[in-house]
């Protein structure tokens, strides 16, 4: 490792720990095992580059002066987020505490075109020095490292190579994932989770999954396809171009059956996975929270505390985990 690419991870570090609560040069000293001449000069570092500030006076235990706590300053940084729905397009900006800044839907055509996306999208986007990038959520399949897509459900998107032309066309890194691996990491942005899923029901049906704390995305990122596994041969034909999958016989579904549906496949997939935790989000859960979760297996099932900006802020907390 040079001494540029060491630098940057423990700047990354100090920052990541900083925002986990307000810490004392000396304590992150004691976290990180750096000494305390090396904190130091990270911590000047970071500051000079506005992404640290100093909140006051705090004790760390003991006797001896009051140290002086740091936290990250929100408007140091920010990145974008962006969700290409199979009907609309939703883009919101984060500050570097992960805070919405502003947030924007924009309807999509149907039949609308990996152009007419682009075309959204630097409507939308400013870049600037402070701007750290862009993430995008989309449907699957996908190659996440890439960010080449042919997400189903989406004619004409096959092999679309997303990543590279968002980069063009907005001179911003760009980072594509799933809109379900985007979603999950939202969730745990905000409260813990280890062995979960996150079960989104939308315009599509899949999971994000988090194993051992980390989002797990298979090994060629096409985990959690959880909508095309197949629920009942011979069913509803499917957008997949597959039958009976539990996407296409949910959609067939309504009210408590559509419920039934759906906690008959996560109980599968708990069985599967031994998951301790179920998050429900997407359109058609939160328009009925209540009748989804009295249906569910008796596992820990909540409803995810985001709205409908879920899988953008997802999304650009894929930029922000590239620092933080």
């Amino acid at each position: 490792m040079d001494l540029t690419s060491l630098r940057s991870h423990n700047d990354r570090t100090v920052l990541r720990l900083v925002r986990s609560g307000a810490l004392s040069r000396a304590s992150l000293a004691a976290e990180t095992g750096l000494t305390p001449q090396a904190i130091s000069k990270i911590v000047a570092r970071l500051m000079s580059a506005g992404l640290l500030e100093e909140t006051g006076a705090v004790r760390d235990g003991g006797r001896g002066k009051p140290r002086m706590s740091l936290r990250l300053v929100p408007g140091g940084a920010y990145a974008y987020g962006a969700y290409v729905d199979r009907d609309e397009l939703r883009v919101v900006k984060l500050d570097l505490t992960g805070e919405v800044v502003s947030a924007s839907v924009v309807p999509l055509a149907p039949m609308f075109t990996p152009g007419d996306v682009l075309d959204a999208l630097a409507s939308l986007v400013e870049a600037g020095d402070a701007v750290l990038g862009l993430g995008i959520g989309i449907a699957g399949p996908l190659e996440h490292r890439d960010g080449v897509v042919s997400p189903n459900g989406l004619p004409g998107w096959s092999s679309v190579p997303l990543k590279a032309l968002a980069e063009q066309r907005l001179g911003l890194p760009v980072v594509v994932d799933k809109d379900t691996n985007a979603a999950v990491l939202a969730e745990a942005w905000r409260r813990p989770l280890r062995d979960a899923a996150l079960v989104f029901v939308g315009t599509g049906l899949g999971v994000g999954l988090l194993l051992g704390g980390e989002v797990y995305r298979g090994a060629r990122s096409g985990a959690g396809e959880f909508g095309h596994t197949t629920i009942q041969l011979d069913g509803p034909l499917c957008v997949c171009g597959r039958r009976g999958c539990v996407e296409a016989v949910h959609a067939a579904s309504t009210g408590v059956e559509a419920a039934r549906v759906l906690a008959a496949a996560v109980t599968n997939l708990v069985q599967l996975l031994d998951l301790d935790q179920i998050v429900l989000s997407g359109r058609k859960v939160l328009e009925s929270p209540g009748l989804y979760l009295r249906a569910m297996p008796d596992v820990d099932v909540s409803v995810t505390s985001y709205g409908p900006d879920l899988v953008p802020v997802g999304a650009g907390l894929l930029v922000l985990g590239e620092l933080l």
